[in-house]
């Protein structure tokens, strides 16, 4: 598949684009490591963004280290629709990557006081995720997090927040 040329192909929709990238990658004919060897605008990336997310949400486990690393590289973008994609990413594959995430939390952390509601979000959508892995859940994330849910005024936010802290509470020793 010829990504580039998809992506730039202005007679199809965003849906349908998105769609075929993520069939594309589900069978194995692009990989996140091909897309990362390519230059793309935003909305481009946003497709691609869009793509993972549709399928790390469902299917996880296909997932490599690369999707991960993917995903980092949007998380302070100054895109706040690429905010809200590649936290979404790193959310639903968090668990299969424990001991690379010290970046990416610092990122999402930076993130919580975004002036955006989607930004914000979608960094408590990926927090509240990985407070649930054990070793987190009994981290000082936990903690941090708490505070987060006490001073978020938009219920959208908070709730993910507080939807992770309730999972992880059962795994706190």
């Amino acid at each position: 598949m010829d990504i580039a040329a998809l992506l730039k192909d202005a007679s199809i929709k965003s849906t349908d684009k998105r769609e075929r990238i993520a069939n594309a990658m589900r069978g194995g004919e692009i990989s996140v490591k091909q897309i990362a060897a390519c230059e793309f605008d935003e909305k481009q990336t946003g497709v691609i963004l869009e793509a993972m997310e549709a399928i790390s949400r469902v299917t996880p486990d296909i997932a490599d280290v690369e999707w991960l690393h993917y995903a980092e590289a949007y998380i302070s973008s100054s895109s706040n629709s690429l905010k809200r994609e590649a936290s979404r990413v790193v959310g639903n594959i968090a668990h299969l990557f424990p001991e690379n995430l010290g970046s990416a939390i610092e990122m999402l952390m930076g993130n919580t006081n975004d002036v955006g509601t989607v930004v914000r979000w979608g960094s408590a959508y990926a927090l509240g995720r990985i407070v649930c892995i054990p070793q987190y859940a009994n981290s000082d994330l936990f903690a941090a997090l708490t505070d987060l849910a006490e001073r978020e005024t938009e219920n959208g936010v908070k709730n993910q927040y507080l939807g992770g802290l309730k999972k992880a509470q059962k795994l706190r020793k």
